[in-house]
């Protein structure tokens, strides 16, 4: 279990959360733990947290319309409270660090575990994990899980790779170009590797959607290729994609599930 798991859980366990329900009643939570949340204009910052010992104040930006992403907020700075409260009594929070799930940029560690908090926080093992086993991947069953959490899709795509069985990835691509990748186990012991910071390739249904040549977002059969920079592929293997664009934030979001087999076993003579 990870250091933002240990933290979510315990939280969870305190507070006796025994139903999705109860998640709801974020705001509360937060009091609950000591944290005020309230709702006010910000520069430069989507949210932000003012601590005092075991005492903080939690301010969200009002430019924020979406309620699902006024959450994932709130359980974003309640990680910084509940984890990082001896590192520093103030975390202004962008958009960046709200999106960024994996990059190697200098300091942004504690915005990444303060996400996966908030995903665990939101999207507790406890409630999520069997569902996750029950659906075939596809953003459509994400989505519906996302609806009954009212967790952003992004988020829910992510920790659904933490509990499916399936062989898959959710991409995240930004102004063109792919930004990170979460895979699940079995994707990552076939040593597959999406190449991050690149354009997707023109093949891709992500692209199509970038350059504004299709507003599918239908699940189908692309090249393997196209995606992935490593691992022994055959050059006529396929998978299933499903890409879905933002217009709003300019990212296109993909689910890429490797249903089939597409390993090369091909062995030269000598």
């Amino acid at each position: 279990m990870s250091i933002p798991d240990y933290y979510a859980n315990n939280l969870l366990d305190r507070l006796r959360i025994t139903s999705v329900g109860d998640l709801q009643l974020l705001d509360l939570i937060a009091r609950e733990r000591g944290s005020l949340v309230q709702d006010k204009p910000l520069k430069g910052a989507e949210a932000r947290i003012a601590i005092v010992g075991r005492k903080a104040i939690i301010t969200v930006s009002t430019l924020i319309a979406d309620p699902r992403r006024r959450r994932f907020s709130i359980a974003h700075e309640l990680g910084h409270f509940e984890m990082h409260r001896t590192h520093g009594n103030l975390a202004l929070c962008t958009e960046a660090d709200l999106e960024d799930w994996s990059s190697k940029r200098a300091g942004v560690e504690r915005e990444q575990e303060a996400n996966q908090f908030a995903a665990a926080l939101l999207l507790p093992d406890r409630f999520f994990a069997a569902r996750c086993k029950r659906q075939d991947p596809s953003l459509d069953s994400i989505a519906k899980l996302a609806d009954a959490f009212n967790v952003s899709l992004t988020a829910t795509a992510i920790r659904f790779m933490q509990f499916t069985s399936e062989p898959c990835a959710v991409v995240f691509s930004k102004d063109g170009y792919i930004k990170w990748f979460h895979e699940s186990k079995s994707f990552k012991e076939l040593g597959l590797f999406i190449e991050v910071h690149s354009k997707p390739d023109p093949a891709t249904l992500a692209a199509t959607l970038f350059d504004r040549r299709s507003t599918s977002s239908r699940p189908r059969r692309v090249r393997a290729r196209a995606w992935f920079s490593s691992g022994s592929v055959r050059e006529d293997a396929t998978i299933v994609e499903q890409s879905w664009i933002f217009s709003e934030y300019g990212t296109v979001l993909s689910l890429l599930w490797v249903d089939d087999d597409i390993e090369d076993f091909e062995i030269d003579d000598e």
